[in-house]
């Protein structure tokens, strides 16, 4: 799939970002967790690379679920947040996304999805090289199934609440690197399908879930 292989090339452009700042920042102290400088009142930037997949009802009725017309795919997230304090960022985030095609849609069709929004993120250990988090946000989701002929149907929702955990490891006073774990809960609204002509709201909404999992990099300014 095209989206694994950006993720690959980020992948690639993560690990060298690491090895560049181990070249040429330097952190105090020799042990792996120790003490760092805390940033605040900095822009930072996010990037992150990973594992991505849906579960749970579209909608009542007729309506399909997620795992019926989308399975496991390859996510691109990125953020941009401003450092309160040592503890607190406030920003906004996307992310493209792109899966395998489900059993209930033709293997031809291209799934993508796409969500934006606002977060705020809590730093646990701000001061220390080991630094775990949490952040919280919310925002607007989109899932399009386009087949290799005829229309594509656009789901469009809201992704009700977006929570993700990580642990940054600071490889300079710019630079960290950390694995990242979380998911959404998620409701679509409305869809513009090959039977309607155009956004049409949904009947009987549902909730769902969408997981991820990966390798993120963020960079102080």
């Amino acid at each position: 799939m095209k989206i694994t292989a950006l993720a690959l090339s980020l992948t690639s452009l993560l690990a060298g970002s690491v090895a560049y700042a181990d070249d040429t920042d330097s952190l105090d102290g020799g042990e792996f967790d120790h003490h760092v400088a805390a940033p605040t009142n900095a822009l930072e930037l996010g990037v992150a690379t990973g594992y991505t997949q849906g579960v749970g009802p579209i909608a009542g009725g007729t309506m399909q679920h997620l795992e019926d017309v989308s399975r496991a795919g390859g996510a691109v997230e990125v953020d941009a947040s401003y450092r309160i304090n040592p503890m607190f960022a406030v920003g906004l985030y996307s992310s493209f996304s792109q899966y395998a095609a489900g059993n209930q849609i033709g293997s031809e069709t291209d799934v993508y999805g796409a969500t934006g929004g606002v977060q705020g993120t809590m730093h646990l250990r701000a001061e220390r090289s080991v630094d775990p988090w949490l952040s919280l946000g919310t925002g607007w989701r989109g899932l399009w199934l386009s087949p290799a002929s005829g229309k594509t149907t656009s789901l469009q929702g809201l992704e009700l609440a977006r929570l993700q955990i990580g642990a940054d490891y600071r490889v300079s006073e710019r630079v960290s690197i950390t694995p990242v774990i979380g998911g959404s809960v998620n409701m679509f609204l409305g869809e513009d399908s090959p039977m309607t002509t155009k956004l049409t709201e949904l009947d009987d909404k549902k909730v769902n879930f969408i997981g991820f999992a990966g390798l993120a990099g963020r960079f102080d300014l």
